[in-house]
């Protein structure tokens, strides 16, 4: 017992001297060389835009990995992203780029239908991510459809979104992200020992709803994830690290791995997009291509991991 608490001491003492670390490079970044218009009006927008959504994602895929039960789940794996990048391009093309948002919303939430009857229904949570990968492939087809008839501004536009870039940001988007966050994360923390229950066979003869938390979850997840999208298009595999890295520090115990599912979540992302900004300087590279690498990395990983 005294060893796995220095083994957890340590892990700690470590996110603790990276946070630092972090911090003095963005601090670095946001006033280097630069006057106060770019300081306050385009290097901080996208320095608190990346910690708030890397948190969004983070929140997000604790909250489908513990509804589905399934720790490769999270809104890339699964498909969420890209089917708000459809409904991004359907706006895009056919609406002129009215109701991105809901467009975005509604293309997650189709896809997270889709997810909920076929994994309690059809698929078992084993199979869950092959599902993904083929609903994910389905709409992928239908945004390239759509992008064989848009104009080039429109495809310049969908492919933008398709990368991911937070260079996007401004104070109005990242007010919004700012609010729906913070409402997220009071509601799961307040439902916490519900999420804890739910890795109890029998869950509902302690009082769980299951079906009712099942769907809010759920909803809300998608909610974040097509709202980051929606903003500042695909940014993969966040939402399945940081809770995977989360749970090693701090156990399966709800009351702490939504927060710090959070905190690995921004932190991740921030870490990301220093890396965009300074690996081909002045050349910035999407931060979505930076997160699918090192993603990508980690998933192998962990499906290695998960047949042994």
């Amino acid at each position: 017992m005294r060893d796995f608490i220095k083994y957890k001491n340590k892990k700690r003492v470590l996110i603790g001297i990276f946070s630092f670390i972090l911090f003095v490079m963005l601090v670095f970044f946001v006033f280097y060389k630069a006057d106060e218009f770019v300081i306050f009006h385009i290097r901080l927008p996208r320095v608190i835009a990346a910690a708030v959504v890397g948190a969004m994602l983070g929140l997000s895929g604790a909250v489908m990995q513990g509804i589905l039960k399934n720790y490769l789940a999270s809104p890339f794996t699964l498909g969420i992203s890209h089917g708000a990048l459809f409904g991004v391009s359907f706006s895009l093309v056919l609406l002129g780029g009215s109701f991105m948002f809901l467009s975005a919303f509604l293309g997650g939430i189709a896809v997270i239908i889709m997810i909920f009857l076929l994994s309690f229904r059809i698929f078992s949570k084993e199979t869950l991510i092959l599902c993904g990968i083929a609903i994910s492939a389905v709409f992928s087809s239908l945004s390239m459809f759509l992008q064989y008839f848009a104009s080039d501004v429109e495809l310049s536009h969908i492919i933008n979104w398709s990368f991911g870039d937070l260079s996007k940001a401004t104070y109005e988007s990242v007010k919004v992200c700012v609010f729906v966050f913070i409402l997220s994360l009071i509601y799961f923390y307040t439902k916490r020992w519900d999420f804890n229950a739910l890795e109890i066979e029998e869950s509902e003869n302690v009082g769980v709803d299951v079906k009712r938390l099942s769907i809010i979850s759920l909803f809300i997840a998608t909610f974040l994830s097509t709202l980051s999208v929606s903003y500042f298009g695909i940014i993969g595999f966040i939402g399945l690290i940081a809770p995977h890295f989360a749970r090693l520090i701090v156990g399966g115990n709800y009351e702490y791995l939504f927060f710090m599912s959070a905190v690995l979540g921004a932190m991740l992302l921030s870490f990301s997009d220093f890396l965009a900004r300074t690996l081909l300087y002045p050349v910035e590279i999407p931060v979505g291509i930076i997160t699918s690498f090192l993603g990508a990395i980690v998933f192998l990983y962990l499906l290695l991991r998960k047949r042994k």
